[in-house]
């Protein structure tokens, strides 16, 4: 969290006097904020930022830095009392910003320049790992598509999310594509995977916990941990053996893994 008052001489009833360059300045931090990009802020000089009688430069230049290509969200901005205060976040992980982006560019742009976009986030810390993902699309509450791999399949897992988003989106055969005027009623999740590892036996399982792959001559079915209605760890391998078509759970290869849940923020 950072935190500061941004200008002090926004208006005429500010206290500490008013200023034109108190308005110029927070609408400079304002726009850095909507593009996530600080550039205009470090090229102020020290006249510009001592008569805007500014107190929070320094809170989102480091808010920003740590930000980094992450997708900063502005929520307000308001100068009561001359004051001006400005309210934005950046999420912890940018799993659910890049997916929700690559489906965007899709609309706009089309498939070659919507898996470009992973390129942009690959440099970031937690994108730099090779994970498998499940990405699973919501709206209004109910399943509108999910898609995943177990094992990691692309370079990076930038590249992993943007590829099973666009498979949530458009390939999943129990729903028809998704359709650009949905995109704003949809919530975005991943699911980021440990590497499975075999079970022998089913105390070992917790289905709140962990996921469990089912497999038995070549079909297998796979269930996400933590999911409603799934409450017992009978019910969770007997859910996964019957998406694969298995008979009876108790013959099959049963494996185990672990998630990394991001939800989109601000979306239900």
């Amino acid at each position: 969290m950072a935190s500061g008052d941004l200008s002090h001489r926004v208006t005429r009833e500010a206290p500490a006097g008013f200023s034109p360059a108190g308005a110029r300045f927070d609408s400079l931090v304002v726009e850095a904020l909507r593009n996530s990009d600080p550039s205009a802020l470090l090229r102020l000089d020290a006249g510009q930022i001592e008569e805007a009688g500014e107190c929070g430069l320094r809170s989102a230049l480091i808010f920003l830095g740590l930000a980094r290509k992450r997708n900063v969200r502005l929520l307000s901005y308001e100068a009561p009392f001359g004051v001006g205060y400005a309210v934005a976040y950046a999420p912890l992980h940018a799993a659910p910003d890049l997916a929700r982006k690559v489906l965007e560019t899709f609309f706009a742009e089309g498939d070659a320049r919507a898996r470009e976009e992973a390129a942009h986030l690959s440099g970031l810390p937690e994108m730099a790992e090779r994970a498998g993902c499940f990405v699973s699309l919501k709206k209004k509450g109910g399943l509108r598509g999910c898609i995943g791999t177990i094992l990691p399949r692309k370079a990076d897992l930038a590249e992993e999310i943007a590829e099973n988003s666009l498979s949530a989106a458009f390939g999943d055969p129990r729903f028809p594509p998704v359709e650009q005027r949905e995109l704003e009623d949809i919530s975005i999740t991943v699911d980021i995977l440990s590497v499975p590892e075999a079970v022998s036996d089913t105390a070992l399982l917790d289905p709140k916990k962990f996921g469990v792959i089912v497999e038995k001559g070549g079909a297998r079915g796979v269930l996400l941990p933590d999911l409603e209605g799934v409450d017992t760890v009978e019910a969770q391998l007997s859910i996964a053996a019957r998406k694969a078509g298995i008979a009876d759970w108790h013959s099959a290869a049963v494996r185990r893994f672990s998630v990394r849940r991001v939800r989109e923020m601000g979306r239900p």
